[in-house]
């Protein structure tokens, strides 16, 4: 999976180019900065502002495409992963507490996936008033079957893992952005000044770009099936192989 990146300088700079650069295509980093400096000499710095869930999503949907479900499924497992954490710091956050106190506290359950859900299940019920639905354990049971004992999953199977993991995220996320707005606002501004270097001098700009599970999605558009977006994401795939 890789990211287009156009130079700002050669777009809308005092040395802007005639005809508008070919973007830049960069390999998906997990700090969310990069770096590129273009054909013209120009450095870009610039962050990401998609959550870490939001991109294993995107990440597993193209290993999909690619032919790897095993490697799908994983990555899927994954988003959901980082979803728990991401719901537990907005709430977090509500409190007022310090981002690196819960990065502190994080750190103590960041290797058992038990503990991260457990977290989960007392941040929802604290902020929300219920149990939330989880994982069914015919879709654990095939999750833990694909990661733990090696099985090659059909790419349906991968697929209804896929449509699985959106239909606990995707309600979830819609309420949290709804209820907790300026917590997720703060959360996804967190990111952004820990993506930067303590020392940055170069300036830095922010990109966004369209995925599958978002919290830049409007809710006038609404979650879209699973095989619809692997349709649009493999029209966009075939549009840069073209360029």
């Amino acid at each position: 999976m890789r990211l287009p990146f156009t130079c700002m300088d050669c777009t809308f700079g005092e040395d802007k180019l005639p005809v508008p650069p070919y973007p830049t295509y960069v390999e998906l980093k997990d700090d969310g900065r990069y770096e590129f400096t273009c054909p013209q000499g120009h450095k870009t710095v610039t962050i990401l502002q998609q959550q870490k869930f939001e991109l294993l999503f995107e990440i597993g949907a193209y290993a999909l495409i690619d032919g790897y479900y095993r490697e799908s499924v994983a990555s899927f497992t994954a988003a959901l992963e980082r979803f728990y954490e991401f719901f537990v710091r907005v709430v977090f956050l509500q409190e007022k507490q310090e981002n690196s106190t819960f990065n502190e506290a994080w750190k103590m359950m960041s290797s058992q996936s038990e503990r991260q859900l457990g977290a989960y299940i007392a941040s929802y019920l604290m902020a929300f008033k219920s149990p939330p639905t989880l994982l069914s354990n015919s879709k654990i049971k095939f999750r833990n079957s694909v990661i733990h004992k090696g099985v090659i999953p059909s790419k349906q199977e991968a697929i209804q893992f896929g449509e699985a993991i959106m239909d606990l995220i995707n309600p979830v996320l819609s309420r949290l952005i709804e209820e907790y707005s300026e917590e997720v606002q703060q959360a996804t501004f967190n990111h952004l000044i820990n993506s930067r270097k303590p020392d940055e001098q170069q300036p830095t700009g922010t990109m966004s770009m369209p995925t599958i599970i978002s919290l830049t999605r409007s809710k006038e558009e609404g979650p879209k099936p699973l095989e619809e977006c692997l349709e649009n994401l493999q029209w966009w795939r075939d549009r840069w192989h073209h360029n």
